[in-house]
């Protein structure tokens, strides 16, 4: 496996335990499916890289886009671990 590969899930593992925090704080709230919602699409995320499948897994669309934009504005304390890996993708792209 390639160094850019294995920082990309290490990545992806970052944004899956801000996710998870996230959840966790809104246990017992209306708010809670969206969240879990996002944890799923960030596991689906996690497991397609994992595979080598992340570019089918999300198309064309952003990982803003694939989380959803709603619940992101929402949920501002992912956004390190957001960001952390859309600098992640880009580095993995420069060298596909």
């Amino acid at each position: 496996m390639k160094r850019d590969e294995t920082d990309l899930q290490r990545a992806l593992g970052r944004l899956l335990t801000a996710i998870q925090s996230e959840e966790m704080r809104a246990l017992g709230t209306p708010w809670w499916s969206d969240t879990h919602a996002a944890l799923r699409r960030a596991e689906e995320l996690y497991w397609a890289a994992k595979h080598g499948r992340l570019e089918v897994a999300m198309g064309a669309r952003s990982p803003r886009d694939y989380l959803g934009q709603d619940w992101l504005s929402r949920h501002p304390r992912i956004l390190p671990a957001l960001q952390d890996l859309e600098s992640h993708l880009q580095d993995f792209a420069r060298q596909a």
